[in-house]
């Protein structure tokens, strides 16, 4: 059987998925490597930085060849796309593997993304979508109306690059006055794309690290989301909770991964911006990302979400 894989360079990690003909995931994989350039000049990706993340896909590559996969795709995100040196970047991820990397737009991604949640056996009966993927780099906001992909856009408010903006020294709390700067701009950015309360009308549905952290959190506290559901409610005493807290203390809240404790406050209020402009009470869970609507595209009937 031939088998498909498709690499996620992010911005915080990278990740790999396999697929089998059907579009079901076999194995994945991922490493954790950040790979968004400091901010405060050019953006490029360091050479320490590179050697590493192309050791990564290196291995990410290993791994799925090793599963049995023949079609390995190589996908770089916002990190990658809004860095100067990518085709360095490129030239060094080909001579380690031989696969060539694929940088997508934003609109690119924000429609795998719709693509991706589509197909999600979870929220496959639900004609209105509303889609956030909340990365490192990029916050993807999809509208979907059945098959139709009806707003699509890719903004650049990923929790890295915002951390790296307003919350340098991460290994402190966060101030009242540093978490309102972060979220007035966060609204300044969205308010005039996403028409209020939303959420009457539309699922939210969640995909990205972000959103998988809260259900790991709650999970660790014992109280596991059901159905996928993250409350807005629950999301905010965690807001106020870790933006409470210095670096050391985040790294022991149950379930929260060390390698993500610094970018958790901001992540945590870009959701909550989120949950203030549509009216949310809820964001349903989705593992299902760029990887999963790559495949889709290659293998699933031609249609009108990319």
């Amino acid at each position: 059987m031939s088998l498909i894989a498709v690499i996620d360079v992010g911005s915080n990690s990278l990740k790999v998925a396999v697929f089998d003909q059907q579009q079901k995931e076999i194995a994945r994989a991922s490493e954790a490597v950040r790979i968004f350039p400091q901010q405060g000049g050019p953006l490029v990706i360091t050479p320490e930085v590179m050697t590493s993340a192309v050791q990564a896909i290196q291995r990410l590559v290993d791994f799925a060849r090793g599963k049995g996969a023949e079609r390995i795709y190589i996908l770089g995100t916002s990190a990658v796309r809004d860095c100067q040196n990518r085709k360095e970047f490129d030239a060094a991820i080909q001579s380690a593997t031989g696969l060539k990397l694929i940088v997508i737009s934003g609109e690119v991604e924000s429609r795998l993304v719709g693509k991706a949640v589509r197909q999600d056996p979870a929220y496959r009966e639900y004609h209105n979508l509303l889609a956030f993927d909340l990365g490192g780099g990029s916050l993807e906001v999809v509208r979907m109306q059945g098959d139709y992909c009806t707003f699509a856009q890719s903004f650049p408010l990923g929790a890295v690059r915002l951390t790296q903006e307003f919350f340098a020294d991460s290994k402190r709390k966060m101030s009242e006055g540093t978490q309102a700067t972060i979220r007035n701009y966060i609204q300044s950015v969205l308010g005039p794309v996403i028409p209020r309360t939303l959420a009457e009308n539309f699922l939210m549905v969640g995909a990205g690290g972000v959103f998988s952290v809260v259900a790991l959190y709650l999970e660790a506290v014992g109280e596991p989301p059901v159905g996928g559901r993250l409350s807005t409610l629950r999301i905010r005493e965690l807001k106020d909770k870790m933006c409470g807290m210095t670096l050391e203390e985040r790294k022991q809240v149950p379930g929260v991964p060390a390698d993500r404790a610094d970018i958790m406050p901001v992540a945590l209020i870009t959701v909550c911006v989120l949950a203030d402009l549509t009216g949310a009470e809820a964001f349903y869970l989705t593992h299902r990302g760029i990887r999963h609507g790559m495949v889709d595209l290659i293998l699933g009937p031609s249609g009108n979400l990319i």
